[in-house]
């Protein structure tokens, strides 16, 4: 193995393992319980976990939440002299992140695969290891995580973050580019295009699964974000 790129998912029972290889961890969406060496941390989204070769790490978490996968038998210097084993996304490496996880959806020849691995790792050895998202914002969005089946109300959202609901909102959408309420849409429709994709249920369950009482809703939903209704998608995967 010399480089490899995917999106996996795991279990919420725990596992641990130790490999040869070096491995990139960076949740898309959800969030991952670890413990690296015996030392325990939970990462989300804005975040990048490097794990090195020979570290035992055990890792739990929701079957629906994924992750952007990079194993490799050699890190580039920038990343291997780093002490620091969490590295906090800016917004320029979130939005690679998005167009690398778009671009997975496709075949991709090994030299295309290398180059967006290269550029991923040069833009994660440029990033400001004092900038992070808001650790208020990253408790609302696992919150929203957990059921994106859920109505949720800005009020809510606030007071989890211990937040007023003008002050949430400002900072949500300063640490993530969209309001709350979009980036729930966003959810909702990503995990809708995965049930389409690999599972045989009906789409009136699917609008059920992510959070839509009418399935007239979800369809109009669901064409907006992708140009397509779900029929149709289905049908062209």
């Amino acid at each position: 193995m010399s480089k490899q790129i995917t999106i996996r998912t795991y279990s919420k029972y725990a596992k641990g393992h130790t490999h040869d290889h070096h491995q990139i961890l960076i949740p898309i969406r959800g969030f991952i319980d670890l413990k690296l060496d015996g030392v325990t941390a939970s990462v989300s989204y804005g975040d990048c976990v490097v794990i090195r070769a020979g570290c035992f790490h055990e890792f739990r978490a929701r079957e629906d939440f994924r992750f952007l996968i990079i194993d490799v038998n050699e890190l580039p210097n920038k990343l291997n002299t780093i002490e620091n084993t969490i590295i906090p996304l800016g917004e320029a490496a979130n939005n690679y992140v998005k167009f690398v996880e778009n671009q997975l959806e496709f075949h991709l020849t090994p030299s295309v695969e290398e180059r967006m691995i290269l550029l991923l790792f040069d833009i994660l050895g440029m990033q400001d290891l004092s900038s992070k998202i808001d650790s208020r914002i990253k408790n609302t969005i696992q919150y929203i995580n957990q059921d994106i089946s859920k109505h949720y109300t800005i009020d809510e959202l606030a007071q989890v973050a211990f937040l007023s609901p003008t002050q949430f909102k400002f900072l949500f959408n300063k640490n993530i580019k969209l309001t709350p309420l979009k980036y729930l849409a966003k959810m909702r429709m990503e995990r809708a295009k995965i049930l389409l994709n690999n599972t045989d249920l009906p789409i009136t369950r699917i609008s059920e699964e992510v959070g839509f009482v009418c399935p007239s809703s979800f369809t109009r939903c669901f064409s907006n974000h992708y140009g397509q209704s779900p029929k149709n998608y289905r049908i062209k995967c």
